[in-house]
């Protein structure tokens, strides 16, 4: 059990209290802080999502009144990123968290899969940064700076800058929020105009809602209805509720600046049929991204509370009449019976185009013969290959034989050299591991530390600390100082072999 916790502050991440106490006990083994933080052996892999938080709460001093909910909506950016989630996709997520679930959370709000992506550093406001060391004597990483998108502190309006510490789906170690990976007198802050200033400082206050007011989930069907309903307001959608999709992408274009939706992960290619915009107002059940929500919202007008507080949407609303068809049925079947003779080999999607008026009469009133005479969806052919992949080989060989160097030449506690620690300190995402990289591969292969030499590696670093420090060292002391526990007696029979 836990003998204190340190002071949860305003808006703190979790992470960043796990790494003050690690300090304040002058703990130097994750493996040790992770046993002493939850009472066992539980990983905590993600940085701002935490798992396993019952095992926390229960460890905790016995005077403690942290309440495990508490500790999720006040420490975690959960609330942002399930806002626009059903009520029982959030509990789930939730729920998840607490208990701890067999696949990230990551995977479970959507964002494994989308196109917007987490930062890849953790990132600090200057101004906030300072007034902490002031009054606190010490800063810490606050969850609203290292929501996706956000490119201003909403406190003091300046812009934020990236850390040196990696923020991943796999920790590495817990690192405090210091002048040793904030360093801001070398950092080079960014100078955006007061356009994006504007528009990031209103995003950012209904990221303040959705993180600290709003409790309300609506279905997807609701938010979409929603959407339906304001579009139709501002005539980009018609009276049933047929979106204007050229005129909703161009009108969507105009009013955010280029460079802002790059800044934001949302650029738009208004040639592209499938960009995400036309794919977001579509009627279907995939996650979308809570920035592409706030954006969208923003460009209508909202507030993200008008959504969360509106009771009622009434979406498309189907038509009532029965028209008579004017031609005979028999007349429809000859002239797209002719259509597809004079455009052999055309797809579905093709013959749809070329018959656009044809093509929806027969759709409404003669499906099951359509489905019968027109000819199926060819397969698609295999996409040309747009990763060159031995040049790829040799890029990631050169980054994981600098890794190795760095790895090896870290001047704190070692790090075991494997593919995963590699691919971390190379800076980059999982697909440094592909297995299509071969040179790379047998490179890692090659390089891969036995359990063995590392634990040699680690007891000499250990007794080389020790005897810089205190001019002496015992065996229990390395053990303890390299982190293997005390009564591993394997491990003290090595260490007597190099004292």
């Amino acid at each position: 059990m836990m003998n204190f916790l340190p002071i949860l502050y305003e808006d703190e991440v979790l992470y960043s209290v796990v790494a003050r106490y690690k300090r304040m006990c002058g703990m130097i083994s994750k493996t040790a802080l992770i046993r002493d933080v939850f009472g066992g052996k539980t990983a905590f892999k993600s940085t701002l999502f935490p798992q396993h938080l019952n095992k926390l709460i229960e460890n905790l001093p016995c005077n403690s009144k942290i309440e495990v909910h508490e500790l999720i909506r006040n420490h975690t950016p959960i609330n942002f990123y399930t806002a626009f989630l059903s009520n029982q996709h959030s509990k789930t997520v939730v729920d998840g968290m607490i208990k701890g679930k067999g696949t990230g959370i990551e995977a479970l709000v959507g964002i494994a899969g989308s196109k917007v992506k987490l930062n890849d550093y953790l990132k600090v406001c200057p101004k906030c940064f300072i007034e902490d060391n002031e009054h606190l004597g010490e800063s810490y990483w606050r969850r609203s700076h290292q929501i996706v998108g956000a490119l201003f502190c909403l406190k003091h309006e300046v812009p934020l800058v990236n850390s040196k510490v990696g923020c991943s789906d796999n920790i590495v170690d817990f690192i405090c929020a210091d002048e040793d990976v904030c360093d801001l007198e070398n950092i080079l802050i960014t100078n955006y105009s007061e356009e994006i200033k504007r528009l990031n400082l209103k995003y950012l206050r209904n990221v303040f809602y959705l993180l600290n007011v709003n409790e309300e989930r609506k279905d997807l069907s609701f938010i979409n209805n929603y959407y339906i309903d304001r579009l139709r307001e501002k005539n980009l959608a018609s009276k049933s509720g047929n979106l204007y999709i050229k005129d909703l992408v161009t009108a969507f274009v105009n009013y955010y600046p280029i460079e802002y939706l790059n800044l934001m992960q949302s650029a738009i290619d208004i040639n592209n049929e499938t960009n995400w915009l036309r794919l977001f107002v579509r009627n279907n059940n995939k996650n979308r991204s809570p920035l592409r929500h706030l954006l969208l919202l923003e460009f209508l007008g909202l507030e993200v509370a008008d959504l969360f507080n509106c009771s009622s949407a009434v979406g498309r609303i189907p038509s009532k009449s029965n028209r008579k068809p004017i031609y005979e049925l028999s007349e429809r079947r000859s002239k797209w019976i002719k259509l597809i003779q004079d455009n052999q080999g055309a797809t579905r999607a093709e013959l749809k185009v070329i018959g656009k008026g044809l093509h929806t009469w027969i759709i409404a009133h003669d499906r099951i013969w359509y489905e019968e005479v027109t000819p199926k969806i060819r397969k698609r052919e295999n996409k040309k290959a747009v990763i060159d992949w031995n040049q790829r080989d040799e890029e990631c060989l050169r980054l994981a034989k600098e890794a190795v160097k760095t790895l090896l030449n870290n001047d704190g506690k070692p790090i075991r050299i494997v593919p995963a620690s590699i691919r971390r300190a190379a800076g980059v995402k999982r697909w440094f591991l592909h297995k299509k990289l071969s040179k790379t591969w047998e490179y890692l292969l090659a390089v891969t530390e036995d359990i063995n030499s590392y634990r040699i590696r680690k007891i000499k670093w250990a007794i080389a600390e020790l005897m810089e420090k205190q001019g002496k060292a015992t065996v229990y002391q390395v053990q303890l100082y390299a982190g293997f526990g005390g009564n591993n007696k394997e491990i003290k029979l090595t260490i007597e072999q190099f004292l």
